[in-house]
């Protein structure tokens, strides 16, 4: 991939921070109106804007905004019927018949390719400077290390996230050529490296963001709202345990189940406390329902357009063929008939013209909230799945599936005839809209998926996992 020289992500992200308004106090940093490289990391202020243009990059449309974790992604895994003509993705019934060939297919990851990498680029120009800003006194030292703390986090999370899009599966591909990792901005090429090599980098920049991350203030005040630019909403930030969790994650991609347990289960001992469950009231809240179970995320994405991308997608006035829907029947086989269960009454509604169920979690709320434009990337059920799943206890494994489900409307399990079935039918109820569903089933090689374009229960796919790299890389090497 070609690169822009380093003044230009600059000019980007500082112009980017005019589409967010106020909706959140740690992003309420007005903009100048034009800054050089040199004059924004002298000067605190204009430092913390370009920081926040990271955050705003994960949140668009083309990152975790839609693609990757409500619309594309969630096609990919099967989610939806074919979708035809939807506004601003063209005819993308091809990804739920993973034909990777056709037109508006390539283009789409493309454009998610061409954003990560150049989110990647400004986070790296970034790291490049704020060790001078702490140096130079711009910043405090402590403030300085949540910053570069959470960039190497965002570093860590695209790549990844690009490994786990565009490589194979890594059960059985881990020495295969994958995707470049960049680690500073200095516009060179860097070579396709093999998957394992791509893990051992976005580990150890995990590892190293942890650790400058240790005195995050979300780990003595938990989340706060406060107008407080360093330590308030550090759920929408790559806060401390965010990153640890992310790390019990990637272990488990590596199918590195030990530490995956050990991480995931240091998460929830010293953390919970600050992500409690959700309450029943609150779910069933007459006038705002958490339709997110928000007190549970661990990091969400802050989304701006997340009312666009519904009325885009999901809004109930769109005709059957353009808006995104499961068949019905395959919904109610995702939730085996339970249909008390907490995320299928707070997740789908029936009415507006529509005789079937459309997803509705993430319509504007009633009354403007902090959990409003949220985007949930990493919840605390994400752990307790990992450690039920990496428990050689069967009792205690079904002791943390348990906890969830309870969580979740569902009685307990008393026996299970196979942990890997239950733990799929959590995976399919549990991450809708959050992108999370078809890197599980790449994860253990999943075959016979549930078809999204068919009702019948004999109706399955074999995902096709490995996406092709886009021709705008391909083609400059």
């Amino acid at each position: 991939m070609k690169f822009m020289n380093n003044r230009c992500p600059i000019i980007i992200l500082l112009s980017g921070l005019l589409l967010l308004g106020s909706c959140n106090k740690y992003l309420d940093v007005q903009p100048e109106t034009s800054y050089t490289e040199t004059q924004v990391y002298n000067n605190e202020a204009a430092l913390q804007q370009a920081f926040n243009g990271l955050y705003l990059d994960l949140g668009s449309t083309q990152l975790y905004g839609s693609y990757l974790s409500s619309t594309m992604i969630e096609m990919l895994a099967q989610r939806y019927k074919p979708t035809y003509d939807m506004q601003g993705m063209r005819n993308l019934s091809g990804l739920v018949y993973y034909d990777y060939n056709s037109e508006p297919v390539q283009h789409l990851f493309d454009t998610i390719w061409r954003k990560a990498y150049a989110t990647i680029l400004a986070t790296n120009v970034f790291l490049s400077k704020i060790d001078n800003s702490i140096a130079g006194r711009v910043i405090s030292e402590p403030n300085g290390k949540l910053l570069k703390g959470e960039a190497l986090a965002i570093r860590a999370l695209l790549h990844f996230d690009m490994l786990r899009l565009f490589g194979p599966v890594y059960s059985s591909g881990s020495g295969n050529s994958t995707i470049p990792y960049y680690s500073v901005a200095d516009g060179k090429m860097q070579p396709l490296l093999p998957g394992s090599q791509v893990m051992d980098k976005v580990m150890a920049d995990l590892t190293e963001a942890a650790g400058l991350l240790a005195n995050d203030p979300v780990v003595t005040q938990g989340v706060n709202y406060s107008n407080d630019f360093y330590s308030a909403a550090r759920n929408q930030r790559l806060n401390y345990y965010a990153v640890r969790s992310l790390m019990a994650r990637a272990y488990l991609w590596q199918g590195k189940t030990t530490e995956a347990h050990t991480t995931a289960l240091s998460v929830i001992t010293d953390g919970e406390k600050w992500f409690p469950w959700t309450s029943t009231d609150a779910v069933f809240n007459a006038t705002n329902p958490d339709r997110i179970f928000s007190p549970e995320i661990i990091f969400g994405a802050h989304n701006p357009f997340l009312y666009i991308n519904y009325d885009r997608y999901f809004n109930p006035a769109l005709s059957d063929n353009t808006i995104m829907a499961p068949d019905p029947t395959r919904l109610t086989e995702v939730f085996e008939g339970l249909l008390q269960d907490y995320r299928f009454v707070q997740t789908w509604r029936t009415g507006n013209g529509k005789a079937y169920h459309t997803f509705y979690k993430y319509a504007p709320l009633p009354q403007r909230q902090h959990r409003e434009f949220v985007q949930p990337l990493i919840r605390k059920s994400e752990l307790y799945l990992i450690l039920a799943e990496t428990e050689s206890d069967p009792v205690k494994a079904l002791a943390y599936l348990n906890t969830e489900r309870r969580n979740r409307g569902l009685a307990n399990l008393e026996t299970i005839s196979s942990m890997d079935i239950e733990l799929r039918k959590e995976y399919q109820k549990e991450f809708w809209g959050e992108g999370q569903l078809f890197f599980y089933y790449k994860r253990i090689n999943a075959t016979g998926v549930p078809s999204g374009a068919s009702p019948y229960p004999w109706a399955t796919v074999d995902p096709v996992y490995t996406v092709p790299l886009p021709l705008s890389e391909t083609t400059t090497r």
